[in-house]
């Protein structure tokens, strides 16, 4: 989830680019990045987490 999450956000790369990188679905990815922002949300509480993503 971490790295799928690191190359959406800090590589700026599509779903379908991180898919074919890492062998695995475009839906996969897809699922893989919203379970990275809910564990984020929840450990930063709201505000931070409004902030931490309009600075990356």
């Amino acid at each position: 989830m971490r790295e799928v999450f690191l190359l959406s956000r800090e590589e700026n790369l599509s779903h379908k680019e991180i898919a074919e990188q890492l062998g695995i679905s475009e839906q996969n990815v897809s699922k893989q990045i919203s379970n990275a922002l809910k564990v984020l949300r929840y450990k930063m509480g709201a505000s931070v987490f409004v902030f931490f993503l309009f600075h990356i």
